[in-house]
């Protein structure tokens, strides 16, 4: 006999649960996240984001866009666009930057941008991907890195407020994949999520408490009710892509995109704004 799928609540979500008990999102699930209040979209009013990213950064995008149409508190107009008028307000212009692989291009290409079109931001946040992380990358180097861009852009472009992302994080394949990609010499996913995960906790220690750090990593782990989903690997406390959050284990899919992009938002209004309006 086929097992009847029951339904369940779990912090504010409906989830239907079938064989295994194995959580089954609806599309339209909300997360645990609240909107925006009066006061930070008031806070956000004075924000000229650019936002250099590539695919996952994409999703966080189409995410913000999800939430407006739905209805909620939306105070940043969202343009894919390198071009910032220094009269705009309330916008977050973002673009695909550089090569997937190559993460020092996309610094290349954010300091472009703001030399030249984006030189109206008073906020920056330009993000690596989990595919900038592979089996010959030294996270420890790429991070000093992008530490020393950021220190030379922040004598460059003084009146720019710089939010440092960490980079997002996957899930790592089952046992019998892992196996097989290690025995014919592949990268895994689980190597990939440990060398992101040692990039992460630099910037964090390098940043966290000091200047304002959307972590993005951590956000892709958090469920919904609260619980996340990590693991201890490589001697690293690893935060993995909730599994709700994604369809093919690397990228955010309807559901994780709204609950991160929530994220996003309420950094900004919390750790951003108030820095930018002194």
């Amino acid at each position: 006999m086929t097992p009847i799928p029951r339904a369940v609540a779990l912090g504010g979500l409906t989830l239907t649960l079938g064989c295994g008990d194995t959580p089954v999102f609806r599309p339209d699930a909300l997360t645990a996240v609240a909107p925006l209040s009066t006061e930070q979209v008031n806070r956000l009013g004075a924000l000229r984001i650019f936002f250099g990213h590539q695919s996952v950064g994409g999703n966080l995008m189409d995410g913000l866009a999800d939430l407006a149409r739905e209805g909620e508190p939306m105070p940043l107009t969202v343009a894919r666009t390198l071009h910032l008028e220094s009269g705009a307000a309330g916008i977050v212009a973002h673009e695909w930057v550089g090569e997937n692989g190559a993460p020092t291009s996309k610094l290349v290409a954010v300091g472009e941008a703001l030399a030249g079109p984006a030189r109206a931001a008073n906020v920056v946040l330009v993000k690596f991907c989990y595919s900038d992380f592979g089996a010959d990358t030294d996270p420890d180097a790429l991070f000093t890195a992008y530490q020393r861009q950021i220190a030379a852009w922040q004598v460059r472009f003084p009146g720019v407020t710089f939010v440092h992302v960490t980079a997002p994080t996957v899930r790592p394949e089952g046992v019998a994949t892992r196996w097989l990609r290690t025995l014919r010499g592949r990268f895994t996913m689980q190597a990939r999520a440990v060398k992101v995960a040692r990039y992460n906790a630099r910037l964090r220690e390098a940043y966290g408490g000091r200047a304002p750090v959307f972590d993005l990593a951590a956000f892709e782990a958090e469920g919904p009710d609260g619980s996340s989903s990590r693991r201890q690997l490589g001697g690293l406390d690893v935060p993995l892509l909730y599994p709700a959050f994604t369809n093919d284990g690397e990228h955010l899919n309807e559901i994780g995109r709204r609950a991160v992009a929530r994220r996003f938002l309420h950094v900004l209004a919390d750790s951003v704004a108030p820095i930018v309006g002194r």
